[in-house]
């Protein structure tokens, strides 16, 4: 009989532990989805060199309107790929004020040039220094940043997905408010 009596008390204790528990699950979880969104922080200042070296741009100059930066490199399979993708992505997306900056990794510049000749892509392309890609922390290619109106990051992604070039159209339409005429980034 006591066995059974405490056998009694002992259920009762866990559940009441269990319950008490659940409820403090549930409060933070409350308390978690009530909380203010992340505060993104602005991109970088980072300036691009044209590919031939001719120019450059930075990249806070297109605030206002949103822009992919796609880091690539002629030796990336995957880069072969995405590239025709985003160039299309790119036109279609123009009349959204949709600005695409590719970066080449590559050494060369005369090696991008071949690579892009043998796509058959004309998509503006950059570059950038060593040290700016080391604290952009680009580790894989493809790498892609999407910058919301605003200069912050909507998305990265690292490597290739076939649907990242739909994520990135989604998010640039759901970003709103068309822009008064497409910017078109100097150089190539």
């Amino acid at each position: 009989m006591v066995v059974g009596m405490w056998r009694v008390r002992y259920d009762r204790r866990v559940r009441r532990v269990l319950f008490i528990g659940w409820l403090a699950a549930l409060l933070v979880a409350s308390t978690v989805a009530a909380a203010e969104p992340e505060q993104r922080p602005a991109f970088p200042a980072v300036t691009l060199r044209t590919l031939d070296g001719s120019g450059s741009v930075a990249v806070a100059d297109f605030r206002g309107r949103p822009v992919l930066l796609t880091f690539w490199a002629s030796w990336c399979g995957p880069c072969r790929v995405e590239l025709p993708e985003l160039e299309k992505l790119y036109h279609d997306l123009i009349g959204e004020g949709f600005v695409l900056l590719t970066v080449n990794v590559d050494t060369l510049p005369a090696v991008a040039d071949r690579f892009l000749a043998q796509l058959g892509v004309s998509v503006p392309v950059y570059r950038m220094n060593q040290q700016d890609l080391v604290a952009l922390e680009i580790n894989s290619l493809p790498t892609n940043i999407l910058l919301d109106r605003e200069g912050k990051a909507a998305m990265v992604s690292t490597g290739y997905s076939p649907t990242v070039p739909d994520s990135i159209r989604r998010l640039v339409l759901d970003m709103g408010q068309r822009a008064a005429e497409p910017v078109s980034p100097q150089g190539s």
